[in-house]
């Protein structure tokens, strides 16, 4: 057993005494790179037995991964606290430890790459040993940081500790806040930042970056969930955000602003890549004007009252017609009608629809589509023409739809499945369907007869 490379320990809670503890003798094994200790969810729990127990659990120094899940102590394990004896750990996870309130110096581990915390109520900050001290630069080497309800977190450190340099993680890649609602500001984001994730953090009225003149090293932002957001300086800080090329913003129902943009500014956003839940943010400053976006989903899962776009957006899809490649409607449970303007998007290659009960019919389609797939639209009737490249037409559940426009020579591959109509199978089946030869010159075909619609 000395020999094992990984270990889980399960059902902690069974264990009668530190001395049960103890006979596991996990520090003798010395091959050990990997450890779980997991505790059960039972309400009956000794919290002190459970601080003992996993101060006798100490694993040796090679530990490179270490997880602990469901622990109630209040307190770390007195091995946790001394850096040496987990000087080599690259990767922590530490989830639903509900009565832990001070964390381990992880800031001064020299290896440490990744740290997620999760479940932890009580956490009111990374404090002072958490970041390390004149010696080190906090978190040097940890480039994923996950920090998931953590409802009491208010500081990324104790007030009047600062790391050196003014940075906390010098080579943070990515970083995911989510249900963390009393934290007031991020962090200074190191030169290699790429991804930020934001997830309903209910209290944040907006999102606060750190105040300097440094760049903003984002290439992904996404914010969710977050219902009292009623601001996002995205045109304030346009100048930092040059490297900004995903940007998420859904479910934020009182965001009315995206920020100011300056009369002497002349900074654009450079996105590729936009994911909404309110069409209205694209005639919020800097999106109104944007011109360099390749792809668009616009996702209302729960918005039910946009019916059509407004002349304002159809004007913005005209500003994108020579950029945007792909193009995603997905859950807008009301909405009778795409916009008009699709028709002129010249650059769009994929055009993708899915979950919009209300629609009836679809406008004109650009001229050089080459992929569209249509799902979940009951009320559907008919397709317009289609566009001379066309390769790929996927169609499922339109259960009103009985027949399909002329077929261009291009077309690699035909769809249909889900409920369809029983006209609709009938007339392309390959034994005696009535159009069968209007579609069998497409090299795949997949029409699937596992559901029929039975329509009046």
């Amino acid at each position: 057993m000395n020999d094992l490379c990984k270990l889980g320990i399960n059902c902690l809670e069974n264990v009668k005494d530190t001395e049960e503890a103890c006979s596991a003798k996990l520090c003798e094994k010395r091959r050990l790179t990997d450890l779980t200790l997991c505790w059960s969810n039972t309400d009956s729990r000794n919290n002190d037995l459970d601080e003992n127990v996993l101060d006798y659990l100490q694993p040796p120094k090679c530990l490179r991964n270490l997880s602990i899940e469901k622990y109630r102590g209040a307190r770390s394990a007195k091995w946790m606290n001394n850096v040496n004896s987990i000087f080599n750990l690259e990767k922590i996870e530490l989830r639903y430890c509900l009565e832990w309130e001070t964390l381990p110096p992880f800031g001064q581990l020299p290896f440490l790459k990744s740290l997620t915390l999760s479940g932890m109520p009580k956490v009111k900050w990374l404090e002072s040993k958490f970041n390390g001290n004149d010696k080190y630069r906090a978190f040097p080497l940890l480039e994923e940081l996950y920090i998931y309800g953590l409802e009491a977190l208010e500081d990324w450190f104790e007030a009047g500790v600062a790391a050196e340099d003014g940075c906390l993680f010098p080579c943070l890649t990515d970083m995911r806040l989510y249900n963390c609602p009393k934290l007031k500001e991020l962090p200074s984001l190191p030169s290699e930042f790429k991804r930020l994730t934001v997830y309903n953090n209910m209290e944040w009225t907006t999102l606060n970056f750190c105040c300097n003149s440094n760049p903003i090293p984002l290439q992904t932002l996404e914010v969710s969930k977050c219902p009292n957001i009623t601001s996002l300086p995205l045109a304030d800080e346009i100048a930092r955000l040059a490297a900004l090329r995903y940007l998420k913003i859904k479910e934020c129902p009182n965001l009315i602003s995206l920020g100011e943009m300056q009369t002497s500014n002349n900074c654009h956003l450079m996105l590729s890549d936009l994911s909404i839940s309110d069409p209205l943010v694209l005639l919020m400053e800097p999106l109104r004007n944007i011109a360099s976006l390749k792809k668009l989903t616009i996702n209302i899962a729960n918005n039910d009252e946009l019916v059509s776009f407004p002349n304002e957006a159809e004007q913005w899809f005209l500003n994108v017609r020579s950029s945007l490649s792909k193009l995603h409607f997905q859950h807008l449970k009301s909405l009778e009608s795409l916009p008009s303007s699709l028709e002129s998007l010249s650059s769009l290659q994929n055009l993708y629809i899915k979950g919009v009960p209300m629609l009836r019919e679809l406008p004109d389609l650009p001229p050089n589509l080459q992929h569209i797939s249509i799902t979940d639209v009951p009320m559907l009737r008919e397709l317009p023409d289609l566009p001379p490249n066309l390769q790929y037409i996927s169609i499922c559940s339109a259960p009103m739809l009985r027949e399909l426009p002329d077929l261009p020579a291009s077309l690699d591959r035909l769809i249909i499945h889900g409920k369809c109509h029983p006209e609709l199978k009938k007339r392309y089946r390959e034994d005696g369907g009535s159009d069968w030869h209007k579609i069998a010159h497409i090299p795949h075909i997949y029409i699937c007869p596992a559901f029929d619609y039975n329509s009046e």
